[in-house]
């Protein structure tokens, strides 16, 4: 043995421990948070790890505070220094600052605000406004490019194709799309006061990762929907995407299908249900004008033995002047809803797109937009374009573009 000393259990945890603050000093640790624990003390105590190991982390009261609360499962970085609590001789890492990374810093700015805002009383359940069952004017607030438009787009067509769609573009992610979301606000609160209300907007995108829903956490944007004098309805991303937005809107959809088809009824159904009810009062009122003419018939008959002659042909022109008013109610009390059938019929049928199409009219795209081509120069020679007829489509080249 080159060192005769033998060392107390106190003097070897306070040597390892010297050794460990002198030779790596402080220094930068990152990992996911495990069992964070608050102490009555004021005291934070949790754990990191990564994928093959864990070390045990405190962070004493007085030092400088966490950017964030910490959360199981966070992932974040720590500046300290790794040191033996002497008592136990158990190595443990003495944190001075504990900040979120990445989506975890994200979290927690979504936290704060949405703590911000609930205590003002944005996400009050008493704010949100009604929407119309049958809406006429439907606005929405996306990408004109990105696919949550056509969705939108295409669930209204087929649920309730009486509704005109306004759309106001903003782009939907990038530095720039707060202030494009807020101006489309503006717009479409300015298109209602000029006098073509809107009888709500649908406001949203597709899914994405935390950066790219970014701009629907801003404060900016969630005071400006606060502040929307049209009813507004959140649609941004999947299921499992919640924003700020989200809270701050009259309704929240998960996704932009799903918006469309929750703000809107299915013209098939209704169509169905004023059928059903139209012969029901048919039915009803048939019964009633049998039993009442049974009734007057009946009478007649029994009065035939103990009546005058006159008093009889008197009753008689009664009744028929009664069965006369009853075979005309069925027709009266029924205008009003068959002549709105017909409305509803001849609507659906004047707006039906294949109509034109069945005299010989197409409709063409640029292959890859879904604005129809109105004028040669929304195209060029060389572009691939797209013809939809009655039936089937056709797919060509543009070899040459003319003035009309």
């Amino acid at each position: 043995m080159n060192d005769p000393r033998v060392y107390t259990v106190s003097e070897l945890n306070r040597e390892a421990r010297g050794l460990l603050e002198t030779a790596l000093g402080e220094v930068w640790m990152k990992g996911e948070v495990v069992a964070p624990k608050a102490a009555a003390s004021g005291h934070l105590y949790f754990a990191l790890k990564d994928a093959e190991a864990r070390i045990d982390v405190v962070r004493f009261r007085g030092r400088s505070p966490a950017l964030a609360p910490i959360e199981e499962g966070m992932v974040v970085l720590v500046f300290g220094r790794l040191t033996v609590y002497e008592p136990q001789g158990r190595y443990q890492f003495v944190a001075s600052l504990v900040q979120p990374v990445g989506a975890g810093l994200l979290h927690a700015a979504f936290e704060r605000l949405k703590e911000k805002l609930r205590l003002e009383g944005l996400f009050d359940p008493a704010r949100k406004r009604p929407l119309p069952p049958f809406p006429e004017r439907i606005g929405v607030i996306t990408s004109p490019t990105g696919a949550a438009f056509h969705d939108i787009v295409a669930v209204l067509a087929r649920r309730w194709p009486l509704a005109h769609v306004v759309l106001f573009p903003s782009s939907v992610q990038g530095d720039a799309a707060p202030a494009e979301l807020i101006l489309a606000l503006a717009r479409a609160g300015r298109f209602t006061i000029d006098g073509q209300p809107l009888d709500f907007v649908i406001f949203g995108r597709g899914g994405g990762s935390a950066e790219d829903l970014a701009a629907f956490n801003d404060e900016r944007v969630a005071r400006a929907l606060s502040a929307s004098p049209i009813p507004v309805v959140s649609a941004v991303g999947h299921d499992v995407d919640v924003t700020i937005s989200d809270f701050v809107a009259d309704l929240r959809a998960p996704t932009p299908s799903a918006a469309a088809e929750q703000t809107t009824p299915d013209v098939a159904e209704i169509s169905a249900s004023v059928e059903r009810s139209a012969r029901r009062l048919v039915q009803a009122i048939s019964a009633r004008l049998l039993d009442a003419e049974r009734a007057w018939r009946s009478a007649l008959r029994a009065s035939l033995v103990r009546e005058p002659r006159r008093a009889i042909e008197t009753r008689e022109q009664r009744l028929d002047a009664a069965v006369a008013r009853l075979a005309a109610f069925p027709r009266t009390r029924l205008a009003p809803q068959i002549e709105r059938l017909r409305h509803l019929e001849e609507v659906l049928r004047l707006s039906d797109p294949r109509r034109p199409l069945a005299r010989g009219y197409s409709i063409t795209y640029n292959v890859g937009d879904t604005t129809p081509l109105r004028s040669g120069r929304e195209t060029a020679p060389g572009k691939l374009i797209e013809t939809v007829l009655a039936s089937g489509r056709l797919r060509s080249r543009v070899e040459e573009v003319r003035d009309a």
